[in-house]
């Protein structure tokens, strides 16, 4: 490789940039004390990044004067704030997007910018995911999540007791709060399957339809079974293994629990391809 002639490429420094503004980002969401930031953006960052590469060689890469200082403005304007305000949970959201904004129009001017809108409609997703916890957290599913959760006691050979959004076993008493009741795994198991949709297209609606309530439903009884489990070390009396999953890194395991099921979903469900079928033949 002629590291020379790559030196002089736009495309090559604008790949570089690119990588740097996602490692910063990431260190930075890193520190931030709401884990599913850090955890969220990576994932937000390796699907636009996948689709940003796959469709390189398609993009126009001309950008004018004006368009170019639009965008070094925006770009500059979005590190000094991140760099600013390294612990803002809002900043941390909204970044990507200001930053791909930036990128894309140092790249390919305010008419190529069009180019981009996988990349923009993905880190718009997840600018908007404040918003979208707070709009789902009006959504009561705590009685619900109570229901699920006596039902998988029940199949593990408990006999609970439920009342509203208390579940009641032998020496103990659970309460499922809003925050326990899985929006927060919904909603992340929502945004992936939007991102699914967007890397892998598909072409019937009815698949799309399925893609995403799979996702919901997924994440839904996921967490019932969360907890159903914290209800059982409730009645034990563990409390540092009730922490555990409740706030711990427990919580996190079957996030990441609910998010292999929705990927072999997928994969069994839309992406495999089936095997050739042969005709057996009897040769005298």
């Amino acid at each position: 490789m002629d590291w020379s002639k790559k030196l002089q490429e736009p495309t090559f420094w604008l790949l570089a940039i690119a990588t740097a503004i996602a490692v910063l980002h990431l260190t930075l969401t890193s520190r931030i004390e709401e884990s599913d930031i850090f955890a969220t953006s990576l994932l937000f960052w390796f699907a636009a990044g996948t689709l940003v590469w796959d469709h390189r060689h398609q993009f126009d890469f001309h950008s004018g004067l004006l368009p170019s200082i639009v965008g070094a403005t925006i770009l500059i304007f979005g590190l000094t704030r991140l760099t600013l305000s390294p612990d803002s949970a809002s900043m941390a959201w909204g970044f990507p997007i200001i930053a791909t904004l930036g990128l894309g129009l140092l790249a390919s001017g305010f008419q190529g910018l069009r180019q981009y809108w996988k990349p923009l409609l993905i880190f718009g997703i997840l600018a908007l995911q404040p918003i979208l916890i707070l709009t789902l957290q009006a959504i009561d599913l705590s009685e619900l999540t109570a229901k699920a959760a006596s039902f998988n006691l029940t199949y593990l050979g408990f006999q609970p007791q439920r009342q509203t959004t208390y579940i009641y076993l032998p020496a103990s008493r659970t309460q499922v709060y809003g925050a326990c009741s899985g929006l927060e795994s919904i909603l992340q198991l929502l945004s992936i399957s939007i991102l699914f949709l967007l890397l892998f297209p598909l072409r019937k609606l009815w698949q799309r339809g399925v893609c995403v309530i799979a996702a919901v439903l997924i994440a839904f009884f996921v967490n019932s079974f969360r907890v159903a489990l914290m209800a059982i070390l409730n009645n034990m009396g563990n409390k540092p293994a009730f922490d555990f999953w409740h706030e711990g890194q427990g919580s996190l395991i079957f996030s990441a629990i609910a998010v292999a099921i929705f990927g072999g979903f997928c994969w069994l469900a839309f992406l495999r391809t089936p095997a050739p079928k042969t005709d057996l033949k009897d040769h005298a």
